[in-house]
């Protein structure tokens, strides 16, 4: 039976690594492990990119780079490994999910074994929430629940009616606020007999800080990167048992059809951008979020009930001061990519 292309692919790297560390089976059994932990997550560790940059090994880098874009553009094998041992699919079920040839499968496995590396156990331990790719099971296999602390909602919803009812001048309209979230998370696991390893992330937001510092304008708030310091050291002072869960920013609107022909209680590209540098600058912290606010506020002479606005999971609408708020809770993905499913949000008390 003829090869497939991820196993010609692989085989050219490790003729490299073969004829670099030639007879020295200890380092070339560290090289195969570069090797296979490239396979299984598609990035290449860094001892293994400096040695394809160095030169040493002939052809390596030449290699390594084909492999590299066969995994990133082609390859599910990724996450059909992260489906089976990670979130416990069986095997027929992540190889059929994932379009894995059982020849590939066999493959990947018969290296792990020769370098002594069992997948059942370290498989789990890969930090899969680095990892791009992830983002697409992450959002199948975990649920999250987010729920909202009174103060929290206290928090968004002050600072967003003051930039919106108090402009800076007679002339200009109400301003966006910006602000970071404090609370805690947990995953409960739920084992299903088909389905494997389903996630709940629950997510209590506890308090909402918004960020003085930040510029803003009508639809458009840029936050403040060097002030993330200073908010992230002293809430660790006042509350040591919090860590940033996420952030929000307002989008005001005038009328309510404004704000329905623009969806406005949803986020934009510039919206998902900074969710993107707020989680790889969280992320440097060794902090990993998970939820962004997005808080409509409209002028509307009509009142509304609090309850989930045109019944999304993960909206909440509440009437104040002849305003209307939405309320917007988005999933932010390993990544720091955003999106609506599998995401319900609540009140403190409140009966959904």
């Amino acid at each position: 039976m003829s090869q497939t292309q991820l196993e010609k692919l692989t085989e050219r790297v490790r003729g490299d690594l073969e004829e670099y560390f030639q007879d020295r089976w200890s380092r070339l059994r560290v090289g195969l492990r570069w090797l296979l932990e490239f396979l299984v997550t598609a990035r290449p560790p860094e001892a293994l990119t400096n040695l394809a940059d160095s030169g040493a090994a002939r052809g390596l880098r030449t290699h390594l780079g084909n492999l590299q874009q066969y995994l990133r553009e082609e390859c599910t094998l990724p996450e059909a490994l992260c489906a089976r041992y990670f979130y416990k699919l069986s095997e027929p079920r992540s190889r059929t999910l994932y379009k894995v040839r059982p020849r590939t499968w066999a493959y990947v496995h018969r290296l792990a074994k020769e370098v002594d590396w069992d997948p059942a156990v370290n498989l789990p331990l890969i930090p899969y929430d680095t990892l791009d790719w992830h983002d697409a099971l992450e959002e199948q296999f975990v649920d999250l629940e987010v729920v909202l602390d009174s103060l929290a909602v206290e928090g968004m919803l002050i600072s967003a009616l003051e930039g919106y009812l108090s402009p800076r001048s007679k002339r200009r309209k109400g301003y966006e606020v910006y602000g970071v979230n404090l609370g805690m998370m947990r995953d409960v696991p739920h084992q299903r007999r088909r389905a494997g390893t389903r996630k709940t992330r629950y997510v209590s937001v506890m308090r909402s800080q918004p960020q003085l510092s930040a510029e803003a304008q009508y639809l458009f708030v840029e936050p403040n990167p060097r002030s993330l310091d200073a908010i992230l050291t002293a809430t660790r002072s006042l509350y040591p048992q919090f860590q940033a869960v996420g952030h929000f920013h307002s989008h005001p609107y005038r009328d309510m059809a404004e704000m329905e022909s623009l969806e406005g209680w949803r986020f934009s590209e510039s919206d998902e951008d900074v969710n993107r540098d707020f989680a790889e600058v969280m992320s440097r912290l060794h902090q990993r979020i998970a939820v962004t606010f997005i808080v409509s506020v409209i002028r509307t002479g009509q009142s509304v009930s609090r309850s989930h606005y045109r019944n999304y999971p993960n909206t909440i609408q509440m009437s104040i001061n002849g305003c209307r708020v939405i309320i917007a809770a988005f999933r932010s993905l390993g990544s720091g990519s955003l999106t609506e499913s599998n995401i319900r949000l609540g009140l403190s008390g409140m009966v959904s």
